[in-house]
């Protein structure tokens, strides 16, 4: 296979568990598997362009979609927690990757659901990275789950367009979004309107249930479920986190030796490439 084939990102849909489930993928067959869970409401479309590095760096590298967002279905049945997504990525894991135990880096509910699967089946996993993972107190959690995800269902008069366009934009700078305020900035940079239509636009496909997965990981985001871990994990601690007061709060706790952290600095190209230095570096077995 030339190189270039075997960084060209392909897209594929098998059915998993009852669920038709999407994902990206670049990278050999044969090489090992890096499994990228995403943040709601976004999908694996986050992680495309990432996609050919890791399978440079020789890795086959796959970014799902998460059922009920970007093109993989929705679950048949309600979500009450992250637990419920996982039959779905182990029937995945078990059909597409031939046995061998994957790498999951997961940012934000993609951290939260690749931790959900590490308590519950360590044995099917080599490593975890994960990325904007923090501990929220009980309060904290309780004002989020009532203020943070508005009913974005269709309007006749399309002012569910509007809010979603306020949410993509807001999230990109503010933390929580809905306090729009110095106080809650993250970040100095306005995004520009093609990203804000690109965040929205998720929102909207992934319609009224949009926040499911959201909702269950604020719900799971809690120091007691990273630190019950049994599986070697790395904690990232981005210096341009959204939830960085957060993140230090889950690092402040006393660890197990197997649950280390990596700093990774602001900018993304230098974020990104920590990462994948880190990741190249992770024992085979």
């Amino acid at each position: 296979m030339s190189a270039e084939a075997s960084t060209a990102v392909e897209r594929h849909v098998a059915r998993c568990a009852g669920v038709r489930l999407h994902w990206r993928e670049a990278g050999a067959a044969g090489a090992p598997p890096l499994v990228l869970l995403h943040p709601s409401p976004r999908s694996g479309a986050m992680y495309e362009s990432w996609l050919p590095r890791l399978a440079a760096l020789g890795f086959r590298a796959c970014a799902l979609d998460t059922p009920g967002y970007g093109a993989s279905d929705a679950l048949p049945q309600p979500v009450t927690h992250l637990q419920d997504y996982l039959p779905v990525l182990r029937a995945w894991a078990r059909q597409h990757l031939g046995g061998a135990r994957p790498v999951v880096y997961g940012s934000a509910t993609g951290a939260q659901l690749a931790i959900a699967w590490g308590r519950a089946h360590a044995d099917d996993l080599r490593h975890l990275v994960l990325d904007n993972a923090a501990h929220f107190d009980d309060a904290e959690r309780a004002t989020l789950l009532a203020r943070y995800f508005p009913d974005l269902r269709p309007r006749a008069d399309g002012s569910h367009f509007r809010l979603a366009w306020t949410l993509a934009t807001q999230m990109a700078q503010f933390f929580p979004w809905y306090e729009a305020n110095e106080a809650h900035r993250f970040s100095i940079r306005v995004p520009d309107a093609a990203e804000v239509h690109a965040s929205a636009m998720e929102f909207l496909a992934a319609g009224p249930g949009y926040a499911d997965a959201y909702r269950a990981a604020f719900e799971h985001e809690r120091a007691a479920n990273v630190l019950g871990l049994t599986l070697p994990t790395t904690l990232l601690r981005w210096a341009g986190s959204p939830i960085l007061q957060h993140v230090d709060r889950l690092l402040a706790e006393p660890r197990p030796a197997h649950i280390g952290v990596l700093h990774t600095p602001a900018p993304q190209s230098e974020r990104l490439a920590v990462i994948e230095a880190h990741l190249v570096a992770l024992p085979a077995t």
